[in-house]
């Protein structure tokens, strides 16, 4: 039998801290502070085959600490192009900024947010304050490799003229975790929750079982293998025993032990089928009946 075990590594991350952009005092006497916590608007722990999407909700808060009415619009700019979110090497990846309060897409494509004749100014009295919240979505086909992907951006509170009332720093970004599964396909079938491979009458010699193990990886990983009778195919309670060996993806495995394969050394987004072979020992005078085994599989991302 032959039943995939998921492992799943987590990952840590780092966030460079930012300073706040202090706000500019117009001369109506509008001025407008911002307090985005955080100041790092990551996307945490996302898991590229966890099924969820990768998107998070922030908050800030809009102060205007001036003696006068203020009106602007609260738009991105990109600090640096290109547009994307990236760890310095590969191909960025995209995302959209939206402002749920407003429902208005804000996401700098161009450099930064576009401003239409359909957007609505915020408008702040005199020591009056608002929270807007914005969603973050990172496109999760982009995804290519395990990692922290950022952007560095400026979100501004912009008057009617494209005159800067204030503004704040924030990164944003998604936190990519080492990630891997594993599946069967071919000649097997599912019995109580586990693949069970039929190797027809025993005979010395490959096994004529078309069998490969997929493995969807965010880059490097490992597959550990164990047997239960270590290595042995074992008719039923008995000590009745017909060895055999397996080899996956052309490497031979040590059934004695638990046993580790290392998958391709290439870094980057994988998806690979390994062929399973089966090599059966000397099955001379072995008593009739059903010899099995328990394999247990499993794979770590790296």
């Amino acid at each position: 039998m032959l039943r995939p075990i998921l492992f799943l590594a987590a990952a840590a991350f780092a966030t460079p801290a930012l300073a706040d952009k202090p706000g500019t005092p117009a001369e109506t006497g509008c001025i407008v502070r911002m307090n985005a916590v955080p100041s790092a608007w990551m996307i945490q722990g996302y898991d590229p085959f966890g099924g969820s999407a990768p998107e998070a909700v922030f908050g800030v808060t809009f102060m205007n600490d001036g003696s006068e009415e203020c009106r602007f619009t609260p738009l991105f700019e990109l600090d640096q192009p290109p547009f994307g979110l990236s760890k310095g090497t590969g191909k960025p990846i995209q995302y959209a900024l939206l402002n749920l309060t407003d429902s208005e897409d804000v996401t700098p494509r161009a450099g930064r947010s576009l401003r239409n004749s359909s957007q609505r100014d915020m408008v702040l009295g005199a020591n009056q304050t608002r929270t807007v919240l914005f969603k973050l979505v990172a496109d999760p086909d982009d995804v290519k490799d395990a990692g922290t992907f950022t952007q560095n951006v400026t979100l501004e509170a912009q008057d009617q003229n494209f005159k800067s009332l204030g503004g704040a720093r924030v990164v944003l970004g998604i936190n990519v975790l080492p990630s891997a599964r594993l599946g069967l396909a071919g000649a097997y079938a599912m019995q109580d929750g586990h693949a069970v491979v039929d190797l027809g009458e025993l005979r010395t010699g490959v096994a004529p079982v078309p069998l490969q193990l997929r493995v969807n990886s965010t880059g490097r990983y490992d597959v550990s293998v164990s047997s239960a009778n270590s290595g042995r195919l074992r008719l039923g309670s008995s000590d009745w025993y017909v060895p055999y060996s397996v080899a996956i993806g052309g490497n031979s495995v040590n059934l004695l032990g638990p046993s580790t394969i290392a998958g391709s050394p290439e870094a980057g987004f994988r998806r690979e089928a390994l062929p399973i072979q089966f090599v059966i020992g000397d099955v001379a005078n072995r008593r009739a009946g059903t010899y099995s085994d328990v394999l247990s599989i499993s794979v770590t991302a790296r």
